[in-house]
């Protein structure tokens, strides 16, 4: 813990003046923590409380936006931040992690400094005391993501609510600095901890060596999705001698059972590749083969899941209950978010080899399926494909690799089971994916690159600039952050070489759009690249 200094005690008492005291605004895990999502009634973001000189950036850790904190330098010691507050007792303890930036347009100088703040309060709101810890000063490097780690002290007698604070510190005689902070963690260390809560669902024990990782199994029990009884039977869930991983949906004397596995391990960013042997589109309407990254959180209140409090990415292969429906879909929860889910039809032989992947990465996630395996990946084998850009991008905390095999409420005609030939992981920065000497994933040098786009931030037009190694289609899309096409700039046969295309700003229909970030994708054969761009008005 950093010592107190005399004007972070300052600041303190600025926050008791500034911020209105009233019910505690609480949640199981900050809501919003990557300030993806904007909020209503006047809040930049939704889930923050805010006060001061405040706003939001382009310039981001993860995601597409980030929280922007501005001194208010009204010639005097003040204050500008964003917080939430969490249910917390007496002795309790609280870590924080995250990233903060300061600009060099816009530098912290002199006394003003970046600080996050852990308030005390009781049950009424009143401020009984708070930790005050500087996560950047005029010492800091500028223009670049800083990460912080804290450990609060202990919460003091009376205690209700620990209420973190993001803010910058102004001094009186000092220029007006700018501090971004983004992607922010705020985790009781009390019993059971987020770490805990990630193997509640596996309390049997059993796992399973299945390409090269361990992998834990779900159960005995009933936990969802769903209403299910998880089973970890070796005959409902094992690897066989070639090594390959089977997962079933039996009943047996009328009790259904579904499986469900886990890589131990919580990879981050990168390439995660599924390949399956068969048919999972013959898969019963009332069967659900799932293939996502998810995080446990720490509760199920519907208050913080709008903003995918889980982590969750899937590729999901199921009817839904309607026989005629496409069997396949790409997910960024939560689905009934606008533009968090793209279906698609496919269909595959007996016996055939397929790959399913999802490309995490800061900004967006790359989803894909072809026929063949981890090495085969081609636009001429390619099945489906979508690019997600939208708020609910998961962070890299610890969500890991689940496949699972689940029942509807509905009843299959008959067992169903799924077999897995491999898995294969591509961290993010490994382009070439070199595992066990064999190259997975894209090329070293993709066949298009996004060069530029400038000016940016723009008004009333820019220009982007991209470059082809050889000659094939592309497209090139406008997206706004929710993932939805704004406008098609280009689409058709370019030779290799450099290339240019304008945007003006206005959408498909010719109308203008609105102030804010929007993204440009280029795709081609094989590769898909992406850039912000922001719109100022």
């Amino acid at each position: 813990m950093h010592p107190r200094l005399t004007f972070a005690a300052l600041a303190g008492l600025l926050l008791v003046s500034v911020l209105p005291c009233g019910p505690a605004f609480a949640q199981c895990i900050l809501a919003n923590p990557s300030f993806e999502i904007g909020g209503s009634g006047g809040a930049t973001f939704g889930g923050w409380n805010q006060f001061g000189t405040v706003g939001s950036t382009s310039l981001s850790h993860h995601g597409a936006r980030a929280a922007r904190v501005i001194g208010p330098n009204q010639g005097s010691w003040d204050v500008s931040g964003f917080w939430q507050s969490q249910t917390s007792e007496p002795g309790e303890q609280w870590e924080i992690t995250g990233h903060v930036r300061h600009p060099s347009v816009k530098p912290l100088t002199g006394q003003c400094v970046a600080l996050v703040n852990v308030e005390w309060r009781d049950g009424a709101g009143a401020l009984i005391d708070y930790d005050s810890y500087t996560v950047a000063d005029a010492s800091s490097p500028a223009d670049q993501y800083l990460d912080f780690s804290l450990l609060s002290g202990p919460a003091p007698a009376g205690t209700a609510t620990a209420r973190l604070l993001l803010g910058v510190l102004q001094s009186p005689a000092a220029a007006s600095p700018d501090v971004y902070y983004d992607q922010v963690t705020f985790y009781s260390t009390t019993s059971p901890t987020i770490d805990d809560q990630q193997w509640n669902d596996f309390p049997g024990g059993r796992t399973l060596s299945f390409a090269g990782r361990t992998w834990r199994v779900k159960g005995p029990g009933v936990y969802g999705p769903g209403v299910n009884y998880f089973s970890i039977a070796p005959d409902r869930v094992w690897v066989d001698g070639s090594g390959q991983l089977h997962l079933t949906l039996k009943s047996s004397g009328g009790t259904w059972a579904s499986t469900e596995v886990v890589v131990d391990e919580a990879l981050g960013y990168g390439d995660y590749i599924l390949t399956t042997v068969g048919r999972p589109d013959l898969l019963d309407p009332q069967a659900v083969l799932g293939i996502f990254l998810w995080e446990y959180g720490t509760c199920w209140d519907n208050g913080y899941l709008w903003w995918n409090a889980f982590n969750e990415i899937d590729i999901e292969y199921s009817r839904w209950g309607n026989a005629g429906a496409n069997i396949g879909q790409f997910v960024a929860q939560p689905y009934d978010y606008p533009g968090n889910i793209s279906r698609f039809a496919a269909t595959f032989a007996a016996g055939e080899v397929a790959s399913h992947a999802m490309r995490w990465l800061p900004d967006r996630v790359e989803y894909r399926v072809w026929r063949g395996g981890p090495d085969d990946e081609s636009p001429a084998n390619l099945v489906a494909a979508w690019t997600y850009a939208g708020p609910h991008i998961p962070r890299p905390e610890q969500p890991r690799m689940h496949l699972n095999l689940w029942k509807l409420a509905g009843t299959p005609a008959a067992n169903q089971e799924i077999v897995f030939q491999d898995f294969t992981f591509v961290p993010e920065g490994n382009a070439t994916g070199v595992q066990d000497d064999i190259v997975h994933g894209t090329p070293a040098v993709p066949a298009g690159l996004l060069r530029s786009v400038a000016p940016n931030p723009f008004n009333p037009r820019t220009t982007v600039r991209f470059e082809l190694t050889r000659e094939g289609p592309v497209q090139l899309e406008v997206f706004d952050l929710e993932g939805r096409r704004v406008r098609t700039l280009v689409d058709g046969w370019f030779t290799a070489g450099p290339h240019t295309a304008e945007w003006d700003g206005l959408d498909g229909e010719g109308g203008g759009v609105g102030s804010g970030v929007y993204l440009f994708q280029l795709r081609g054969d094989g590769y898909v690249e992406t850039r912000q761009v922001t719109l100022i008005r």
